[in-house]
């Protein structure tokens, strides 16, 4: 199976994850920081930024209407690390 089937299926999962909220997310919904996180009976928006900035609630308030560190999703997935090595 190729990474583009992984990636489609992948975000196929978290659109049902969506689905289930019971308030919209707002921009969480379209945003690269985005982490769902489920159970049998809730599914819980949690922000990527948390971790590593502290000005982030790790579960904000839904619906986010405004976020400084929104960044639209790439439809191919999380960007990836950039090269620290020298050129």
């Amino acid at each position: 199976m190729s990474g583009g089937e992984e990636e489609r299926r992948a975000s196929g999962e978290e659109r049902r994850l969506l689905e289930r909220l019971a308030v919209p997310p707002g921009l969480c919904a379209t945003c690269e920081h985005l982490r769902l996180l489920a159970s049998k009976r809730s599914v819980f928006v949690r922000c990527g930024l948390a971790a590593v900035d502290p000005r982030f609630p790790r579960y904000p308030p839904l619906p986010v209407r405004a976020c400084s560190g929104y960044l639209p999703a790439t439809p191919a997935g999380p960007c990836p690390p950039p090269d620290l090595t020298e050129s």
